[in-house]
């Protein structure tokens, strides 16, 4: 599961961004407009959240999540995600170090999101039937 999650797989589906209009490397992003996924998320991450500097490229991103899955120090959580029906389970990874946490679903084997949650970790311990994974039990 980790070496998948580490190739930073973003789905192919459009998302329709809901958002002001933004303007990320000369390209302008309307509200309403239906834009890849991965690249919603990063203007998301940049333009919204302010939690990535203005010049951050989908690479970097990815890299960061990548960073993350394959950190030993991350923690790893299993959980459910409660939007679909049934819900699905999806792994997050948190870095205390950095602050960001990778969404990787494995149904769909693509990266959900990533981001920096202000909760911290604690916004997979909330999640359904979370549970933490012990690494060192598990071996991962």
């Amino acid at each position: 599961m980790i070496g998948k999650a580490s190739k930073v797989n973003w789905g192919t589906h459009l998302v329709r961004w809901r958002y002001d209009d933004v303007e990320h490397q000369s390209i302008k992003y309307k509200k309403g407009s239906l834009i890849p996924t991965d690249k919603w998320h990063l203007l998301k991450r940049i333009y919204i959240d302010r939690d990535w500097p203005d010049d951050t490229t989908i690479e970097k991103l990815s890299e960061d999540a990548k960073r993350v899955v394959l950190d030993n120090s991350s923690e790893i959580w299993i959980y459910g995600y409660y939007r679909t029906s049934p819900p699905r389970i999806q792994w997050g990874f948190y870095s205390n170090d950095s602050g960001i946490a990778v969404v990787y679903d494995e149904e769909a084997d693509l990266i959900a999101t990533v981001f920096k949650p202000i909760e911290g970790s604690n916004f997979f311990a909330v999640q359904i039937s979370a549970q933490k994974i012990d690494r060192k039990k598990w071996g991962v």
